[in-house]
């Protein structure tokens, strides 16, 4: 029932993601290059992983301080530019704004991939630790159903005291049940009493927050993309500058995320390039011996079970033991009690073979060693692979946030700016009709333009010839003088009127 032959189990294989993010040089603070094992408690090792942390965070710095030359060259230029349509300028911002969201849908998939992977590993570490938690609930109910036989051992050996070989055998069958509990003891490979359950569970929770956390950070990204997408559909320059300022925010957590998603990457790769090294050198003897460690971790088709002698000699114990029961039962066949207490002794000797059965099943090595594979899996190839989408995502969508903010603050001067209605006084005795008030408009790139229609006998009667040089100028009333600013604009308005005789309709003028 131990032949290694039959054994059939999977074996980890080192993902191409995980062997490329080990290729990764590793230089600490010195700048001087270390090896690329996984050691997180290594000082060197820690300041290379805080390397590639940096850069991002240096990407980001040269970034901001472009941001700030070009700007303050912005805010230097005298701003005289002729404000040309922005159409290329706007088409080349929305598209860059639609790859953005692309991005930002790809760092969404990564997000939920590495879910993924983390909630396999954790159920990966729940059934590892019901499988050792059911060697020792099966070793337990053994030595409980042996620590019960060892009672009525006791009453037979007191009802054979006139029986001196009787007695003798009933001695040996206790040695024996004794040493059987002993030897059972060792069985139970965990220790320390190791909870894969609590460390499942706080896996869980820990993921469950920066699940959460990510996906408010993605919708952010979202909802600056949405923007620049509505600032250049409309030609808006306030929301192109709204759009500037949620950009900038998002240039920290783009940059900060791209930070740790490639530590973590590196790290990650680091680990599963060799994890069996990393483990065994972490797991001391005293928790889980290296032989059983060996022996669970690798499975190889010839790997001899470390509890297989242990279990031969229990079955031996039993067999031996029920022996001398059935000569001890020879020799009291005049003692009722004695046969009664004799086949109680036997059913529970009985029931703890049985179960020997069912504990040769549990300490095979397929079972455990398939949960390490499982949990392998999910972080080296789920887990990874998602965090290697965010880190795509997250240096994609800040790039093309970096060059949307820069055209951005180009397409803005060119749109003109929304005209606002003037407050005028009705009782005004200088102004024109209702018929005639201007109204405010603007084209979609001019500047402000007054816009009245009028007609022409209307017009007439508030402008009246003047002596020799028959120009008409406005007609004033209870002789008041009206603003300077007024008088010549509505002295322009009566040139423009008598100029325009084939179309006095409309005129439209800068304001």
């Amino acid at each position: 029932m131990f032949e290694a032959a039959n054994m059939v189990t999977r074996n980890y294989t080192v993902s191409t993601l995980a062997k490329w993010f080990n290729s990764f040089p590793h230089y600490n603070l010195q700048f001087l290059r270390i090896n690329n094992t996984f050691s997180p408690e290594d000082s060197d090792y820690q300041e290379s992983l805080g390397f590639w942390a940096a850069v991002p965070a240096a990407w980001l710095t040269v970034t901001l301080f472009f941001f700030l030359v070009f700007f303050c060259a912005r805010c230097c230029s005298n701003g005289t530019a002729r404000k040309h349509p922005a159409y290329c300028l706007r088409w080349t911002i929305g598209i860059l704004s639609l790859i953005a969201l692309t991005g930002v849908a790809i760092g969404l998939y990564g997000n939920v991939e590495a879910d993924g992977g983390v909630h396999d590993f954790a159920a990966a570490a729940e059934k590892a630790n019901k499988t050792i938690m059911g060697v020792e609930t099966q070793v337990n109910d053994m030595n409980r159903d042996l620590t019960g036989a060892m009672t009525p051992l006791v009453r037979l050996k007191d009802l054979v005291t006139n029986i001196p070989i009787a007695g003798k055998a009933i001695n040996d069958t206790i040695i024996e049940v004794e040493n059987l509990i002993k030897e059972l003891g060792t069985i139970p490979f965990d220790k320390e009493g190791v909870n894969l359950q609590l460390v499942a569970d706080d896996t869980r929770f820990y993921e469950y927050y920066r699940f959460l956390g990510t996906i408010l950070l993605l919708v952010f990204e979202l909802v600056v993309g949405l923007v620049a997408l509505c600032g250049v559909g409309r030609g808006s320059r306030c929301l192109l500058i709204f759009m500037t300022c949620l950009a900038f925010l998002c240039l920290f957590v783009c940059f900060g995320g791209g930070a740790l998603y490639l530590a973590a990457g590196v790290g990650a790769g680091d680990f599963c390039v060799s994890p069996s090294t990393y483990i065994k050198d972490q797991v001391k003897d005293d928790v889980i011996p290296k032989a059983v460690l060996e022996y669970y971790i690798n499975c190889y088709p010839a790997a001899v079970n470390p509890f297989s002698q242990t279990i031969s000699q229990g079955r031996r114990r039993i067999i031996q033991a029920n022996d001398l029961l059935r000569e001890v039962e020879g020799l009291t066949t005049n003692l009722p009690v004695a046969e009664e207490i004799i086949k109680e002794i036997g059913g529970q000797l009985n029931t703890t073979e049985t179960s020997f059965d069912d504990l040769v099943v549990l300490v095979q090595c397929p079972t455990l060693h398939e949960e390490y594979v499982d949990a392998l899996n999910a972080v080296c190839y789920d887990a990874l692979e998602g965090m290697a989408y965010m880190l795509v995502s997250s240096l994609a969508v800040g790039l093309l946030f970096t060059v949307s903010m820069v055209l951005a603050s180009l397409a803005w001067q060119r749109l003109g700016r929304r005209k606002q209605y003037i407050e005028i006084d009705e009782e005004d005795p200088f102004l024109p009709p209702s018929g005639m008030t201007p109204a405010m408009g603007r084209t979609s790139q001019g500047p402000l333009t007054l816009r009245a229609s009028v007609q022409r006998g209307r017009w007439d009667h508030y402008l009246r010839y003047s002596g020799d040089r028959g120009e008409r100028e406005p007609l004033l009333r209870d002789n008041r003088t009206p603003p300077p600013s007024y008088t010549y604009a509505v002295r322009d308005r009566g040139a423009g009127v008598q100029g325009s005789q084939q179309d006095p309709t409309v005129e439209k003028r800068h304001w």
